[in-house]
């Protein structure tokens, strides 16, 4: 299993790579953070924490069918997360009993050389008491081409299925863990630094696109489709 993730991380780094020839073809970051990566890291290093725990956060609901566009940015909260502080973006989820598919996309911000980058998202499922039920990490990653989607924009996405008859999840929490900015918080038990995402960072030197405290994001439901059915659809 960690040879398979550690394969996984791999094809990602190699793939950021072949995008970077494509990351011009991004849209321009807006104005609600710096247009350079070292400006972004320098207003990530004075972000504070702006709650104790996740009941203080302010949820967007998200709608059964469809998607949500968000931007994390330097108005955006910040949390003290197990993989240290983050600015984050976070939502209500659907009302509804049948199973569907959250999609996380996060757009690489136009730039030449070094002034491309992109938010590198996780992600928390939350219960109604606010505990945490699911966690995403770095090797669940997966670049996202311009070109798969029509007028689609490159970034990196992960796909989640929820079935509210097997979970209790009515959260969505997107963040970025510390350690791809820089910063090395301290490891604690749960972390999402789990082997693949450390070796990750051993060689994100070797990375084209840099990562970003701050970032677009877009979140799509889908309703999950049957086996037979979803073996049939293009």
């Amino acid at each position: 299993m960690l040879a398979s993730a550690l394969m996984r991380e791999s094809m990602l780094l190699l793939s950021l790579v072949m995008a970077a020839a494509f990351a011009g073809c991004a849209a321009a970051p807006p104005q609600s953070y710096p247009a350079k990566p070292e400006a972004r890291l320098a207003l990530y290093a004075r972000t504070k924490a702006c709650c104790d725990d996740p009941s203080g956060f302010s949820y967007l609901p998200l709608p059964q069918h469809g998607f949500a566009d968000a931007v994390v940015s330097r108005a955006s909260p910040a949390f003290e997360f197990h993989s240290g502080l983050s600015p984050f973006a976070a939502f209500e989820l659907p009302k509804t009993s049948t199973p569907y598919r959250l999609r996380v996309k996060s757009f690489f911000d136009a730039g030449r050389g070094d002034e491309t980058s992109v938010f590198y998202p996780v992600i928390a499922l939350l219960d109604d008491t606010f505990i945490v039920t699911r966690m995403s990490g770095l090797d669940n990653l997966r670049l996202e081409p311009a070109l798969a989607t029509p007028g689609g924009e490159t970034g990196l996405a992960l796909t989640v299925p929820v079935d509210p008859a097997m979970e209790n999840a009515r959260y969505l929490i997107v963040f970025t863990p510390a350690a791809v900015l820089g910063a090395a918080p301290e490891r604690r038990e749960a972390d999402l630094l789990t082997p693949a995402a450390l070796a990750w960072l051993d060689r994100r030197g070797d990375a084209a696109i840099p990562a970003s405290p701050y970032g677009r994001l877009r979140i799509t439901v889908a309703p999950e489709l049957p086996a037979a059915e979803s073996a049939h659809t293009p």
